[in-house]
């Protein structure tokens, strides 16, 4: 926010149900602005055509998760309709764009701003423990992929690191397989930044992802990073990152070994990750979004 040149304002109402996100649709229309740029999730505010807007979609993975009539409903009033109601839409990776116009041709300009690094990390130099490293997980959603990056690391001596609160079945996977592992529930921003610099190396074999940005948190940290060679994850992670098949169990367990065992190969990642940090630096990213207000006003 020090960085863009803009007002930030806070919906007053839940966006839940039709009458409060009309209500918030109502209360945007008082601000009596001449351009408003809706980011999150809250499309649904361009049900209304405002003089001039932008919408940032940061993916369509809510999309994916429904079928039949919630899926086309969904559709129509969280992408087609806003997207035909704002002047200019951005999104956060190429592949978020290209996922975007498969859903249909849209005739407004979509144009690529990626995300910002936005915790408060540093490189920080830590001797990797070859011996039993702490490999660093981030999230638990299904498409994060967590079942098979455990059944991998099942013959590799290491310290698995969660962030977030696992389902039943990983907990059971976690014993079936004795991985040792360390589960970390509601932290803070703080501690979230203490856990990269804890960490040997971030395993980020996600199915899908609009961004990633744990790549990039660990790149700032001066982490090695595997990741997935699907989505966004190599558009984001550039040089900075060894790139496994997140559906092969082989792949991953080899991506990780390769990880522990080539010193050179780690060196590598974290010089070309903390070069790759550059490109999403805050200031770099407001610079993107306070051109296009410039070019819209």
């Amino acid at each position: 926010m020090p960085y863009l040149k803009v007002e930030s304002v806070v919906l007053p109402y839940e966006s839940v149900g039709i009458i409060n996100r009309l209500k918030n649709i109502r209360y945007i229309l008082r601000q009596r602005t001449d351009l408003i740029h809706i980011t999150g999730h809250d499309h649904y505010l361009l049900w209304w055509p405002f003089k001039k807007s932008i919408l940032t979609i940061h993916d369509i993975e809510a999309l994916k998760r429904k079928t039949g009539l919630k899926r086309w409903l969904f559709k129509k009033l969280w992408f087609d309709l806003p997207i035909k109601n704002a002047t200019l839409v951005t999104t956060i990776s190429e592949f978020s764009k290209n996922e975007i116009l498969c859903l249909k041709q849209y005739k407004t300009p979509i144009e690529v701003i990626p995300n910002p690094l936005t915790l408060s990390i540093e490189f920080r130099a830590k001797e990797f423990n070859v011996a039993l490293p702490r490999v660093l997980h981030v999230g638990v959603k299904e498409n994060k992929n967590l079942q098979r990056l455990i059944e991998a690391l099942s013959t590799i001596p290491c310290t698995l690191i969660i962030i977030g609160k696992p389902s039943k079945e990983i907990n059971k996977l976690l014993t079936i397989h004795q991985i040792k592992h360390e589960i970390k529930m509601n932290i803070s921003q703080l501690e979230l930044v203490a856990e990269y610099y804890l960490c040997d190396m971030l395993a980020f074999v996600s199915t899908y992802e609009g961004f990633g940005l744990p790549i990039l948190e660990a790149q700032a940290a001066g982490r090695p990073v595997l990741c997935s060679n699907v989505a966004s994850m190599p558009e984001v992670a550039g040089n900075g990152a060894l790139t496994v098949d997140p559906i092969s169990l082989e792949s991953i367990r080899i991506g990780i070994k390769e990880v522990i065992q080539n010193i050179k190969l780690r060196n590598e990642l974290i010089k070309n990750g903390l070069k790759n940090v550059n490109r999403f630096h805050p200031e770099q990213i407001a610079l993107q979004y306070n051109e296009v207000y410039k070019r819209l006003n």
